[in-house]
This record gives structure tokens, sequence and C-alpha cells, in this order.
């Protein structure tokens, strides 16, 4: 009986040696932070034409901005471009699953997955943009990393001449604060009559940058650089921009419709023959005059050519207006007569003298032939007074220069919606 209780005692402690040592198996090293869950950020084709719209800027809370986007507009949204309501205002939305991996197995040790949305507001009036990131449906899983891994988040296109607040564009701080505190604001700013030319301007390109940056080295962290991009100009143009100093997103390329904005005013028919004569010349310019084999006046948005479109570009010397409406002017008398133009007829132009698409810009006039008005691709001719006024004072500078910020050399787009 003693040699058997001897037995049992040894073989006990043979096994309560031998458990802690199964126990103490160690388990695999973390790998690192990836990505197993995304949507948006897709890349945008070479080919993709600008985005433009005929709405004029409204001035909308972020919040409204981001209901809009995500309920109407999230399909472009959703792309690395983003989606533009106007010069004014885009937005940018996104989705992320982001789990800790450890090396040789498929098991999560820890995990977040949210959606952000990126709203960004330029301001019409003063030298600033405000970017607001805002995290929705936060999803937080395992253990202490979910909570205390940091996660940057940064904005580019802070510099000498951009200032950013929070500096820098960025925000540090664990994951379980930004689960607490699910947002981000970034202003940007530019002093007034700081920048280059004339108009004082400053110009960056911005792209959203999210990274979860674990503390110990040998985890992998997760980066993500230019899920959104964004090109934003501050200006101080003066009378010309109607408001001496603002912003704007200058990727939106907004489009001119005479006719849209007239009957918002009560007036389509009061400026009647000018939105035939941008409609003829645009759609049909075999009734325009100059007359020639192969007219193709510019500035209508062809969504089949991609990014090669053919816009308009504002031009501001006035001397170089007053050329271009007296090069118009030999188009009319050429048709019309020497005397034609009186002061109940002017002699209405496509593109618009405001442009250096004009008829002496825009030809072989602008580089020394003196008969470039006969083969310009635009169109001359003899409309009412108060129509041709009404058009281009009322409508295009004040209604559609002014409230765009359309200043010298930016592009836009022409439409006649009838």
């Amino acid at each position: 009986m003693r040699r058997l209780a001897s037995l049992v005692v040894a073989a006990v402690g043979v096994f309560a040696t031998a458990t802690p040592a199964t126990a103490a198996v160690p388990r695999p090293d973390p790998a690192g932070w990836l990505v197993t869950e995304s949507s948006g950020s897709t890349p945008t084709p070479d080919n993709t034409p600008p985005q433009t719209s005929t709405a004029l800027p409204a001035a909308l809370p972020q919040d409204d901005v981001k209901r809009i986007c995500r309920s109407q507009h999230a399909a472009q949204a959703s792309t690395q471009q983003g989606w533009m309501m106007d010069r004014f205002n885009r937005c940018h939305i996104g989705h992320r699953k982001v789990e800790l991996r450890c090396r040789g197995c498929s098991t999560a040790i820890a995990s977040v997955e949210f959606d952000y949305t990126l709203v960004g507001i330029a301001q019409n009036g003063t030298r600033q943009v405000d970017f607001y990131l805002s995290f929705d449906d936060w999803k937080a899983l395992g253990g202490a990393e979910r909570e205390t891994t940091p996660m940057r988040v940064s904005l580019t296109g802070c510099g000498s001449l951009i200032t950013c607040n929070p500096s820098g564009a960025e925000v540090s701080q664990p994951l379980g604060q930004w689960a607490a505190i699910p947002n981000m604001w970034v202003t940007m700013t530019s002093p007034n009559n700081t920048g280059i030319g004339n108009d004082y301007r400053a110009q960056a390109l911005i792209r959203l940058n999210m990274a979860i940056t674990p503390v110990n080295p040998q985890i992998d962290p997760w980066i993500e650089n230019g899920m959104t991009t964004a090109d934003i100009r501050f200006d101080s143009a003066g009378a010309v921009a109607g408001r001496h100093h603002g912003a704007v997103f200058a990727d939106v390329i907004p489009t001119y419709d005479l006719a849209a904005i007239a009957r918002a005013d009560n007036w389509e028919s009061g400026v009647e023959e000018s939105i035939q004569h941008i409609d003829d010349a645009l759609h049909h310019p075999v009734r325009t005059w100059p007359s020639f084999l192969g007219k193709s006046p510019p500035g209508e948005y062809r969504p089949e050519a991609g990014a090669n479109q053919r816009p308009l570009h504002r031009l501001v010397d006035s001397q170089l207006q007053a050329t271009n409406r007296d090069w118009a002017g030999k188009v009319c008398r050429d048709v019309w007569g020497e005397g034609s133009a009186t002061p109940n007829l002017n002699c209405d132009e496509y593109p618009m003298a405001s442009t250096r698409e004009g008829a002496y810009t825009g030809s072989g006039g602008a580089d020394g032939n003196p008969d470039g008005w006969k083969t310009w691709h635009g169109s001359a001719r003899l409309i009412g007074e108060e129509d041709n006024q009404d058009s281009g004072r009322r409508y295009l500078s004040n209604g559609f220069y002014q409230p765009q910020r359309i200043i010298d050399g930016d592009a836009f787009f022409v439409a006649i919606s009838r």
C-alpha cells in the first residue's frame, strides 16, 4: 500500500509540473493593423469630366451639406474626388474596418469600424475654408488596443501662405477618444492681400490622411494617404469678384445658364435675344457670323468629351475687353453694314468680350492677323440694346461672375436651358 501511494504521489507531481508548461506557450505576435473592409476613395479616372453645376452657391450649415451629400449624392461622394455642390461646398464619404491581426492567424485581436464624412465649406467674403470631419456608427471590438492605440487624422495644405487651426491640421488621440468625440474641425485661413499676382492668390492641394500608429514598434501601423483631394484657392481680387476677399474650391467649373438665371428673376423674356444668340452659337453655328466651314464655338459642357473640355475663361483687362468688342463689331459691320449699330441696337458677341475666347483674344487677331475675326470661332449679331445690357451687366457680371467668384483666368461653361 505504501508503494502504491508513492506511485500516485509521483504521478500527480508529474502532471502538476506539466500543466503550467502548456499554459505558457506564447500567443503569436501581432502583425499589425490592416483594412479588411473599405468603401470610398475610389480613384478618379484621368479622363473624368470636371464637376459642374448651374446652381448659384448656397450658404448652408455643414450638417445640411452632410445630409444632402449622404442622402442624395452618396455614389459620387464616395469617389476620391468627392461630390461638389458648388464652388463653396463639397463632401467626401467612406467606410473603413481596420483590424489588429496576429502573424500566422486569421483571428482579429482588436478592431475599429466606422463611417466617415468630410465636409468642406469655402467662404465668399473672407479668406477662409472650413473642413469638418465626422465619424458615425463607430464600432470597436477586442482588448485594450481598441481604446489605447493612437489614431491620427490630418489634412495637407498648411504652409507659409495658409495657416491651419489646429496647428498642422492634425489631431492624434487614442481610438477610445475618437469614439467619445467622433469629429474634427480644421480651419484654413490666408491673410488678406497675401499671395501671388495682382489678386494675391494662395493655392493648396488638400489631402485627407488617416493612420493608426501603435506605440509598440513591432506592430505595423495602418497608414492611408490621399483618401480624398481638393483644390482650394484664396484671393483678394477686389470688386471684379464682388466681395474683395474670398476662397473657392478651384477644381469645380461652374456653368453659366442665362435662361435659368433670368427665369429665376422673372425676366427671361427681357433677354430672349441674348438667349437665342447663345443657343444658336452653341447648337446652330450655321445661323451665325462669321460664316465658315467647320466653325465650332467653345463653352458647352460635353460629358462625352471627358477631361477634354473647352470652357470659356474670364478676362478682366478692360482694354482687351474693348478690343474684343471692336473686333466683334467688324463682323456686325461686315454683315449689316456701317452704322447698323445704333443706340437701340448693340452688336452682341459670343463668346463674350469678357472672356479670353472673345473676337480678338480668341482669334488670329491676338497673333497679329488683321483678318483674324473672319475665322473666329464665335458669333456677333445685332440685338436690342436693353436685352444686351441686361444679359451682360445684370446677369453675367452681377448674377454669375460675382456670386461664383469667377476671377481673371477662371474657367466656366455655358448652357441654355429652354
